[in-house]
């Protein structure tokens, strides 16, 4: 993957993603009563987990779907909801990296269903 395939997560670069994909026909999924719509986006996230005492871990998850405020996660382990840190989240248009913080964690079958929102800076 080229460097300029791998952008900052901002607002406007989700939008831009979210309007490529909508212009596609992709159905956006979930409750009608959600105040944004969810678009399965299947791909890759990685997610660097603060440490207690310092540091950070690094944890493999796969994107469940994408918001223009968040995306929902599919990991091995729990995450500290509250907590904010590094995600990136791998499409086949690009790379993004930026802060999500943990808004759920929920236990699903082989794993848990996380919930980022995204921090953007200057927001």
């Amino acid at each position: 993957m080229d460097a300029d395939e791998i952008v900052p997560l901002t607002a406007e670069a989700i939008n831009q993603l979210l309007e490529a994909r909508r212009g596609a026909r992709q159905k956006a999924s979930g409750d009608e009563k959600r105040r944004v719509p969810r678009w399965a986006f299947p791909g890759a996230v990685e997610v660097w987990v603060p440490a207690e005492g310092g540091g950070e871990r690094h944890v493999l998850g796969v994107c469940h779907n994408l918001t223009e405020r968040g995306v929902g996660v599919r990991v091995e382990e729990t995450i500290k909801v509250g907590a904010t840190m590094s995600i990136a989240i791998h499409q086949p248009e690009r790379s993004f990296h930026g802060q999500g913080t943990v808004r759920h964690c929920t236990a699903r079958e082989g794993g848990y269903l996380v919930g980022f929102e995204f921090v953007f800076e200057g927001a």
